[in-house]
């Protein structure tokens, strides 16, 4: 396959591209063959040779190489500066830790280079797994607002509404352990389902003694609604516990690395970095399958 690739590559060159170009003008502007077929036997001598060669290999490297460099930092511009604070002197060690890795290594040996690419695809994944945990912080800022206000904001509606609630059927649906190391979302997570544990409870006991089948429907619907709610706080709780130890495996990964750099076989360094690699391509497929709730959370915000 990365044959196959040098030779695309090699076929798309500017050059390559001007003198079929140049050759088929002649052939026309002359009336005669002979320049095309030149430029035939020149092509095939081209793709013989200069794809395969080291040359042109590392031509390819250095066009890759400045190409991530470009989308990282046009994604680094983009993401960064909506980053909290925290989160943002984060990626800046890392980048640090990347340098320091720069300037201890003097040689340029193949697989360095290859460790040095396989950072940079870290460090974008950082930012890329950052951004999403910001935008599941938000969601979950916004849901613990609506919370609140519901019940600390409620005054006499709320009063009123005690006053008339039936007798429990059933304790509350209990609420899910997370295990998140960040105190905030252990404690927003835990508010938010014991609101919404205690309105399933409540509503259900309405349903279940309300004699008008329309409005029991209703209940019924809401009852639906709000489980589906409280489901989803706790995918959420999930999802920020991922990522939170997603990144926080790139960061000891970064540092596990520069600690290897001098002392480490080149094959355990680079395993090292893989196991990581593959671990990171792993949570993008899970965040990839979460789409349908990214939809679903961006419609519960609005």
């Amino acid at each position: 396959m990365r044959k196959l690739n040098q030779y695309a590559e090699a076929l798309k060159e500017n050059f390559n591209l001007i003198g079929l170009a140049t050759a088929g003008a002649l052939t026309f502007a002359f009336l005669t063959p002979i320049p095309l077929l030149v430029g035939v036997v020149a092509e095939a001598a081209y793709l013989l040779f200069v794809p395969d060669s080291g040359w042109y290999e590392r031509r390819l490297a250095r066009r890759h190489d400045a190409e991530v460099e470009t989308r990282r930092q046009k994604l680094k511009e983009s993401v960064l500066p909506n980053l909290r604070k925290s989160m943002q002197e984060r990626y800046w060690r890392l980048q640090e830790t990347r340098g320091e890795m720069d300037s201890a290594h003097m040689g340029s040996e193949e697989w360095f280079l290859e460790v040095r690419r396989k950072l940079d695809y870290l460090l974008e994944k950082f930012l890329l797994f950052a951004q999403k945990e910001s935008e599941y912080r938000n969601h979950l800022q916004s849901v613990l607002e609506q919370v609140r206000e519901e019940t600390g904001g409620g005054g006499q509606r709320d009063k009123a509404r005690d006053k008339r609630r039936p007798e429990p059927v059933a304790e509350p649906a209990p609420v899910e352990e997370v295990h998140s190391a960040d105190p905030w979302v252990r404690h927003a997570i835990h508010e938010v389902q014991r609101h919404y544990s205690s309105e399933i409870e409540l509503v259900r006991g309405y349903a279940e003694s309300e004699k008008d089948s329309n409005t029991k429907a209703i209940m019924e619907k809401r009852l639906e609604v709000l489980q589906r709610r409280h489901d989803f706080v706790g995918k959420v709780a999930k999802i920020l516990t991922n990522l939170e130890h997603q990144l926080a495996l790139l960061e000891d990964t970064f540092g596990l690395i520069n600690d290897q750099i001098k002392t480490q076989s080149p094959e355990q360094v680079l395993a090292d970095v893989d196991d990581v690699v593959f671990q990171t391509d792993s949570m993008t497929k899970v965040l990839e399958e979460l789409a349908p709730y990214e939809q679903m959370m961006s419609r519960m915000t609005v």
